[in-house]
């Protein structure tokens, strides 16, 4: 039975799509299409056999198998699964400002039809890609104690934009893979968030996007996300608003994560002034 080793711990909106593509593309490392597989999360009930058909598709010399779910170690339950089926797991995180990320998340689920409300409203009650997935210290502690301090890589996403060659090269050596050069136009997280023609329809392709890694048509999804002709379908020209525009929401935001940060900070031993700062 093949199994991934290595795992994104990290939460979504925090640079995982450049991840995604970074890792999909190198020849020794094996992600399985669609990018999340969710199954210690959603589809648990499925099996671990199901689970490692997903990877059945790795080969002998992939030394890399990664399951890039984004939210596995914020859930509880999810990190204890884990840890029962790959105990010698490998953990990766990259950490994005919690007020930014948050900021992010937001607008994404009010895009897709996941929430409705004011940000203020939303927080603690949409999805958990909002309410619980800024709880960085949490999901690292959680990590250290399943799988060791030696097995938990930190990346931040502010190394990703600003020294992308590095942050790449700083994952291949945990991966244990050769460093390679990154192609010009993949040497960032600059996927640019844009607003929804149709919040509804966006909703429905959501759902059908859970339904076909349900059904194990993850390839589908794949090919899928990646066609320009569905992306223009589902999406303006307009970018959504900036967070650094909304200083109302900032100040939200900012104040929600003051305790995270202080506390990562301690947990880390990084300097994290740059996040506390506002419009």
């Amino acid at each position: 039975m093949t199994l991934p080793n290595y795992f994104y711990g990290g939460p979504p909106k925090a640079g995982s799509s450049w991840i995604y593509t970074l890792l999909s593309t190198h020849p020794d490392v094996f992600v399985p299409d669609g990018k999340y597989v969710q199954f210690f999360t959603d589809f648990y009930d499925r099996g671990i056999d199901w689970y490692a058909q997903c990877y059945a598709g790795a080969r002998v010399d992939q030394v890399a198998r990664c399951d890039l779910t984004t939210d596995y170690l914020f859930v509880p339950e999810a990190a204890e699964r884990l840890a029962r089926h790959v105990p010698d797991a490998r953990v990766f995180f990259s950490l994005r400002n919690p007020a930014e990320r948050d900021w992010s998340a937001y607008q994404h689920l009010l895009r897709t039809g996941q929430a409705h409300g004011p940000l203020e409203q939303e927080a603690d009650t949409a999805h958990r890609l909002l309410s619980t997935c800024s709880a960085y210290s949490d999901a690292i502690e959680r990590s250290w104690r399943l799988f060791g301090k030696e097995n938990t890589h930190i990346l931040w996403f502010e190394d990703i934009r600003s020294q992308p060659q590095a942050a790449a090269d700083s994952l291949f050596d945990f991966l244990g893979v050769v460093r390679r050069e990154i192609p010009q136009a993949d040497t960032g997280a600059k996927n640019v968030a844009r607003a929804a023609r149709n919040t509804r329809l966006n909703g429905v392709l959501k759902q059908g996007a859970v339904a076909l890694r349900a059904a194990g048509l993850s390839t589908v999804l794949g090919k899928l996300k990646s066609n320009p002709l569905l992306d223009k379908v589902l999406f303006s020209a307009d970018r959504v608003p900036k967070l650094r525009d909304q200083p109302e929401a900032w100040n939200f935001l900012a104040d929600r994560h003051t305790g995270e940060i202080d506390r990562l900070e301690t947990l880390l031993g990084r300097d994290l002034t740059a996040w506390r700062a506002r419009p």
